[in-house]
């Protein structure tokens, strides 16, 4: 059965969300945004209102709803389907799970639907285990707890979770766990199929909802889950739509086959997905992106794509956030053949790549020291994207 999540949210602006677009062959246009349909998007545009066809939309930005970090310490939620958002509050029995935040308001989700909950912030010295952790087949469920930069578990089956208190079984054995001392829960669950959801929605405190639908009208989003759960989301609470469709494979949803880190000096700046060094956004010339990698000189990574796209499209620059003396060297082979080359400074406008990789199995991207050392090398590969 189906469930609702009821939104609550404050009084809504008048004027429509002012929105960018960009289409599958790289095209752009501006405007704001009148109405969203499964099939069209009217953007008005001056005086005029303009239709689009849905089927040709790759993204639809919203500069002005910036990335919000929250003061607290937010919960957050994972779902099968890939979703995971910050929440505020959680209580859960075996049947269902209630969580409150804004701007997802209070939702009530089935069980099964849930893989994993944290109850704690990540930093750099346990993010890695985490990960691991949530990749990892398990046939119970577990307990996560901390012990300074190291996480244990304890395999077992989670009951009722309360502000104060977690229920869960190990074998005959039933205990009462202080939840202040849990880091996280996460479930023996199977993960949905892979299928590829109409529209990823990406939320302006860093969630990111997996859609089978999504619409727009009176200012108000309208979404259905690819579960069948349905919620709504204010218009200044989303930072950007994602309709690739399996159309677009985004670099920073694949993992490199090999990773080499060559320090100038003694420190490893590993590359990052979707985000700055510090966390925060990627920027290039005061714009924002939500998808993309940062990557430090000296660094080469490696991708298998098999012959599966026909352009490589990205905007590539150094990120706002250092001083003016960024400097590295850029080379993109296809098969160990030079698709790309040459220098990206800070003081350069942002360089639109456009490759031609039809036929291409082995993709690599080499990012190099330039005439400053490693200092303030820090590359946006922004909208980094394979089209089929």
């Amino acid at each position: 059965m189906h469930s609702l999540l009821v939104v609550s949210m404050s009084t809504l602006l008048a004027v429509s969300p002012e929105v960018e677009l960009t289409s599958l062959n790289g095209d752009s246009a501006s405007g704001n945004l009148q109405s969203l349909s499964k099939s069209t998007i009217n953007l008005k545009q001056g005086g005029t209102v303009k239709e689009i066809s849905l089927s040709g939309v790759l993204n639809i930005r919203f500069p002005k709803n910036r990335f919000q970090r929250s003061l607290q310490s937010p919960i957050t939620v994972r779902l099968t389907d890939g979703s995971k958002f910050p929440v505020q509050s959680l209580q859960s029995n075996e049947r269902q799970i209630k969580v409150s935040g804004e701007p997802t308001g209070t939702l009530i989700l089935p069980a099964k639907n849930v893989s994993s909950i944290r109850f704690e912030p990540l930093n750099s010295n346990i993010r890695e285990a985490w990960e691991k952790l949530l990749r990892g087949k398990n046939s119970k469920d577990l307990l996560i707890v901390q012990k300074e930069n190291v996480l244990d578990f304890i395999d077992g089956v989670i009951g009722s979770v309360t502000d104060e208190k977690i229920q869960f079984f190990t074998g005959d054995d039933e205990v009462a766990v202080n939840r202040k001392r849990v880091f996280g829960i996460i479930y023996a669950r199977e993960p949905l199929p892979e299928t590829s959801s109409f529209c990823t929605i990406r939320l302006t405190n860093n969630g990111l909802i997996q859609s089978s639908s999504i619409t727009f009208a009176d200012n108000e989003f309208k979404a259905t889950l690819q579960n069948g759960i349905q919620t709504k989301f204010a218009a200044q609470s989303i930072a950007n739509l994602d309709f690739s469709q399996g159309k677009v494979r985004y670099l920073s949803d694949l993992e490199p086959r090999n990773i080499e880190y060559t320090p100038f000096f003694d420190t490893v700046w590993k590359y990052r997905k979707d985000k700055h060094r510090d966390g925060g956004p990627l920027r290039l010339d005061g714009k924002e992106y939500a998808r993309g990698l940062y990557i430090h000189s000296k660094t080469l990574l490696q991708y298998r794509i098999r012959n599966q796209y026909r352009n490589f499209r990205a905007v590539m620059g150094i990120d706002d956030s250092v001083p003016g003396i960024g400097f590295v060297y850029v080379e993109i082979k296809g098969d160990g053949r030079i698709l790309y080359s040459g220098n990206v400074r800070s003081a350069d406008p942002p360089v639109e790549l456009n490759l031609d990789i039809r036929g291409v199995r082995d993709f690599d991207i080499l990012v190099d020291f330039g005439d400053n050392l490693e200092i303030c090398d820090h590359l946006d590969l922004c909208d980094a994207r394979f089209i089929k």
